[in-house]
């Protein structure tokens, strides 16, 4: 699908026909559309079918095209609302096509990004620049949210391993460590990108917001600590799992081995007197057998009460 818009000061974002726009939004486009905008501004045949490629990595790059001045390739790497998929499904690449006045964002597979940014920031876009910019900072505010999720996950966990061990708060602790991962390792990688942009001294002295440059600048601070801060709880969360499991298992070693010597007791004592050999006392006795019988039940009421104020 192909959407037109036209990016102005004092007038912000409004959709308009192809001819005069300078923002095109490809979403899932046909390869009709692919080629209707690689003829309009001359990119290479195979340009989009690289894309698909290598997007998923974030980058900043220039366009090889020589029909305009100043031209790049701006990969962002964002995360999706629909926690009904796996992290690494949620990740969807942005692609921005920066060629001298025009820009072009592409996404191969569906998505409501630019609808999003549209909704929060449509009064704010001025320019190109500004596009680039509130994308990037929509891109760090859904991170926030889903690392918000996150601390909500571990403040759960750090409860649970205080008094159960089951296999669904194991797993839970393993989805939410990947998850972490999968943010921590995409942030890297974006925060490299970004520092490369931020010293293209042409986007700076454009886009002329210093304190939404500041802002971004901040919440890529704030998530890249929370990212170090809940990566050490989990570690926390996880050995203190390991901890109760190792704790319950010496709870029910101790357990077995008390009752194990427990037992032994009227064992040794029955077995004691049914060695078939002579001398043994009450052999001749009527109540032979329930003189042993208590001499065992009193021994193992003693080995117990010592057990038991050993702790054991």
């Amino acid at each position: 699908m192909i959407r037109s818009f036209s990016i102005a000061a004092q007038q912000g974002v409004y959709p308009t026909s192809l001819a005069y726009s300078n923002w095109i939004a490809l979403n899932q486009p046909s390869a009709a559309e692919e080629m209707t905008i690689k003829q309009k501004y001359h990119l290479p045949p195979d340009f989009f079918q690289t894309l698909n490629r290598t997007q998923a990595i974030s980058r900043l790059e220039p366009v090889s095209n020589h029909s305009f001045a100043k031209h790049y390739l701006l990969v962002l790497t964002n995360l999706t609302a629909n926690r009904s998929q796996t992290i690494e499904q949620r990740l969807e690449p942005l692609i921005f096509i920066k060629l001298d006045q025009h820009i072009v964002t592409y996404s191969e597979h569906p998505s409501n990004f630019f609808d999003q940014l549209l909704d929060q920031f449509k009064a704010d876009i001025q320019s190109i620049e500004d596009l680039i910019a509130y994308s990037i900072q929509l891109t760090y505010n859904n991170y926030q949210q889903q690392l918000n999720d996150i601390k909500t996950n571990i403040d759960f966990l750090e409860t649970a391993a205080r008094t159960t061990t089951k296999n669904s708060e194991l797993i839970k602790l393993a989805e939410t460590d990947k998850e972490i991962i999968y943010i921590d390792h995409t942030l890297t990688n974006q925060k490299d990108t970004l520092a490369h942009l931020w010293h293209k001294t042409e986007f700076k002295t454009a886009l002329n917001n210093p304190d939404l440059l500041a802002n971004i600048k901040l919440h890529q601070k704030h998530a890249e600590q929370s990212i170090i801060i809940y990566k050490d709880l989990l570690e926390t969360i996880g050995g203190l799992f390991t901890d109760m499991m190792d704790n319950n298992l010496n709870q029910l070693m101790k357990y077995l081995d008390s009752a194990a010597l427990i037992i032994s007791v009227p064992t040794l004592v029955s077995g004691i007197w049914g060695m078939n050999t002579g001398g043994l006392p009450g052999e001749q006795s009527e109540i032979g057998f329930w003189l042993v019988m208590i001499i065992a039940v009193i021994a193992t009421i003693i080995i117990t009460i010592h057990l038991k104020r050993k702790d054991f």
